[in-house]
């Protein structure tokens, strides 16, 4: 499944992703796999479209790539394919993203690397990370000051954990199709 192609509630999961980021008014930087192509979103706000840094190595690639087109110091990430993002929650994890490189979610020991905060200055740890072939963003938050959003921060914005709900297959997509307004 092309994940940014596949469609919910009559859009594309790119086109939501952008449009629950629009809130922030600043800059949206679309991160592909090299070659890869994407459907047409247009957006209030700036779009910059660029390619993995590092092709094949994953999401990880995919952050440092977002990160190095970035003109921002603090970037907050997101994967296309959670397309229920709770705005307060995301208010909220850039808020406590100050003072450290990275602001991640943690249900229990799971992290959620792709709806968290980076800053610019994770880009070295992260290029060591690819060149050592130690491609988990887990791997990033020992060597970076991190933030970790505890589950009963998260459960303040989101009590059902709506945003975190990953689709990955068409029953997920039936699944969230029931969430939406």
């Amino acid at each position: 499944m092309q994940k940014a192609w596949a469609e919910l509630g009559g859009c594309t999961l790119l086109k939501l992703a952008v449009s629950n980021l629009e809130f922030l008014g600043s800059e949206i930087i679309i991160v592909r796999a090299p070659g890869a192509s994407l459907p047409a979103v247009a957006s209030s706000v700036n779009l910059k479209v660029t390619e993995d840094a590092v092709a094949g190595k994953g999401p990880l690639a995919g952050i440092l790539a977002g990160l190095m087109a970035s003109n921002y110091q603090q970037n907050l990430v997101v994967a296309c394919d959670m397309p229920l993002l709770n705005q307060e929650l995301l208010k909220y994890i850039i808020k406590a993203a100050s003072g450290f490189q990275a602001a991640i979610p943690r249900f229990g020991q799971q992290l959620e690397p792709l709806q968290a905060v980076y800053s610019k200055d994770c880009i070295p740890e992260i290029e060591k990370l690819i060149a050592e072939d130690r491609l988990k963003v887990d791997y990033l938050f020992p060597v970076v000051r991190t933030r970790f959003i505890e589950m009963s921060d998260i459960e303040r914005f989101d009590p059902q954990h709506l945003s975190y709900m990953n689709i990955n297959t068409p029953a997920d997509l039936d699944n969230a199709s029931k969430f939406l307004c």
